[in-house]
Order: C-alpha cells, then sequence, then structure tokens
C-alpha cells in the first residue's frame, strides 16, 4: 500500500488530483487550494466586486470543494467545476449582502424618524462611485438570469473559456450554450439599458 504522506501531489494533473481527494486523500486538499487560489478569487472577485467578499467566498468555496468533491464527475473538467462552485457561492452571497443591506437601510431609517445621528457615507471621488454603481448593475442583472444562462455568460466572460470547453462541462451541446449565451447576454442588455438614466 503507497504511504500517501509521500505522495507527490505537485506532480499531479488536475484530473488526478481530484481523484486522489475524491479517493480520500486529503493531502491532496492543500494542493488544490495551493494550484486554484489565485483563480478562485479571481472569479470571486469579479462577481463579488470587493477584496473582502472575495477573500469570504473563496474560502467558501474551497470548503465547499472539499464537503461536494463527491458530486465531481471526471467526465468534467475539475478546474471549470471548482470555478462554477464559485460562481455559484459568490452569487449567493450577493444575495445574502442584499438582504443584510435591507436589514441595515431599514434600521437606518428607523433611526432617522427617531431623530438618531446617521455618519453620511462618503466616497473620494465621483468616478469611484459611477464604478460601484455599474458593478452593482451588472451584479444584480447576473441574478436575474437563469442558473443554466449565469452559469455559461461566467464562464464565458468572466472566466474566458471557449464554448466547446462550456458545452463540454455543462453536458450540453455548443449550440444549445450559443442560445444560453444569447438570452443572457440579451437579459444583461435589456437590463442595464434600463438603467442607462441611472449611470
Amino acid at each position: 500500500m503507497q504511504d500517501v504522506r509521500n505522495k507527490d501531489f505537485k506532480s499531479l494533473d488536475d484530473s488526478e488530483l481530484a481523484r486522489a481527494l475524491k479517493a480520500g486523500e486529503s493531502e491532496a486538499f492543500a494542493e488544490i487550494v495551493r494550484r486554484y487560489q489565485g483563480r478562485v478569487y479571481a472569479a470571486a472577485y469579479r462577481v463579488t466586486g470587493n477584496r473582502e467578499d472575495a477573500l469570504d467566498v473563496a474560502q467558501e468555496s474551497f470548503i465547499k470543494v472539499y464537503r461536494k468533491i463527491s458530486a465531481w464527475q471526471p467526465t468534467g473538467g475539475f478546474l471549470s467545476w471548482v470555478l462554477r462552485v464559485t460562481t455559484n457561492q459568490a452569487i449567493d452571497h450577493i444575495r445574502h449582502r442584499k438582504r443584510r443591506r435591507q436589514n441595515i437601510l431599514d434600521e437606518t431609517l428607523l433611526n432617522e424618524t427617531e431623530g438618531a445621528a446617521v455618519e453620511p457615507a462618503s466616497f473620494d471621488t465621483q468616478k469611484e462611485v459611477h464604478s460601484h454603481e455599474i458593478e452593482a448593475h451588472i451584479r444584480k442583472a447576473l441574478l436575474l438570469l437563469s442558473p443554466m444562462q449565469r452559469k455559461v455568460f461566467v464562464m464565458r466572460h468572466f472566466e474566458g473559456f471557449p464554448l466547446a470547453d462550456i458545452a463540454e462541462d455543462l453536458k450540453c451541446t455548443v449550440g444549445s450554450v450559443k442560445v444560453h449565451l444569447f438570452r443572457a447576454m440579451k437579459k444583461m442588455r435589456d437590463e442595464l439599458e434600463g438603467k442607462k438614466a441611472d449611470l
């Protein structure tokens, strides 16, 4: 029986590494984190739009990868599966953050009606405000997409995967990927066009 403590996980390719973790070799997880932490953080940042949330999402995503490794199938690319887990985690994070902000806003309005002083939000520049507004509209528009449209859109435009790779990972045809992408783009465009006056 091979001693997994002496196994060189760095020499394994992505699929072999995933299989090792799936087989219960938890030491493979450290190599997964080392190998993918930059890509996972970048994917989380593109969806959340800020460093703190991206770090939280990246950490939660790796935990999910560890816990749900049994759901990964060797027929699909491991990295694209990890990034899909990350994207879904980031979108969930945005939803929760939106609810928290609504609760804070409700409390703030309540305090204002009771005469409590509220510190106004301040930004360094008008450009920063504008940039944050655009990012917020894009993140909101992402939430309007169906799960499949969102996956296809993020994999194509955030991660830069070729259509054929997306089709293979999602177990559908390239034509189906194109249809989902077209519909996602239309929904995003319609949502953002409606917000132009606010930008």
